[in-house]
C-alpha cells in the first residue's frame, strides 16, 4: 500500500510516483562528494521545484475531490462617470460604476498560494505549513530568472524539510477528502 493510494486519478498518482523516484534521485547525486558547487545548487533547486509542485498538484486535487469553488469577482459594463465626481483622497483618479459578478475561478488561474490560503481559511493547512509551503515556494520561484537568488537556500537541510513537508501533506490529506 502506498501513501498515494488516496489519489484515484491513476495518471496523476504515477506522475507523482515518477516525480518522487526522479527527486529521490537526484537528491542523492547532489550529496555525492566529487560533483561541483554549481551542479549540487542547481540540482537541490531542482529537487525543491518538483517537491514543492508534488505538493500543488496534491492540494489541487484535494480541492477538485471535495469539490469546493474560489471565487472572484468579475467587473462587467464598466461606466466612467464624469471627472467631478471624485473620490476624497485620490481626486485624480476616475470613477467608474461597474456590474459586480462573482464568477468560480478556473483551475488554471488556482495556484499554490490560492490553495494555501484557501485551505488554511478552512483549517485544513495549519498556519506554520501554511508558511513553510510558501516559503518552499519562493524558493521555487528562483527559476524566474528574474526572482533574486541571494536569500534563497539550496542546502541539504533545506532539502530535507521540504521532503518532510511533502511527507506531512501525504499522510494527512487523504482525512481531508471528504468535505
Amino acid at each position: 500500500m502506498s501513501k498515494l493510494d488516496f489519489i484515484a486519478d491513476v495518471t496523476l498518482r504515477g506522475i507523482i510516483e515518477n516525480s518522487i523516484n526522479y527527486i529521490w534521485l537526484l537528491f542523492e547525486e547532489a550529496k555525492k562528494e566529487e560533483r561541483n558547487q554549481l551542479y549540487k545548487e542547481e540540482t537541490r533547486r531542482v529537487i525543491i521545484l518538483y517537491t514543492i509542485s508534488i505538493i500543488e498538484a496534491v492540494l489541487l486535487y484535494l480541492y477538485k475531490e471535495r469539490g469546493e469553488e474560489m471565487i472572484f469577482s468579475e467587473y462587467k459594463h464598466p461606466h466612467n462617470l464624469p471627472r467631478e465626481y471624485n473620490h476624497k483622497d485620490n481626486p485624480d483618479f476616475g470613477i467608474v460604476i461597474a456590474v459586480r459578478k462573482n464568477c468560480k475561478t478556473p483551475d488554471h488561474k488556482i495556484g499554490l498560494y490560492n490553495l494555501v490560503s484557501f485551505f488554511e481559511k478552512k483549517k485544513i493547512i495549519k498556519e506554520d505549513t501554511a508558511k513553510k509551503i510558501l516559503e518552499a515556494n519562493e524558493v521555487r520561484n528562483t527559476f524566474h530568472f528574474h526572482k533574486p537568488r541571494e536569500k534563497a537556500v539550496f542546502d541539504i537541510n533545506k532539502i530535507e524539510d521540504t521532503f518532510k513537508l511533502l511527507v506531512y501533506i501525504l499522510e494527512n490529506t487523504p482525512r481531508f477528502l471528504k468535505k
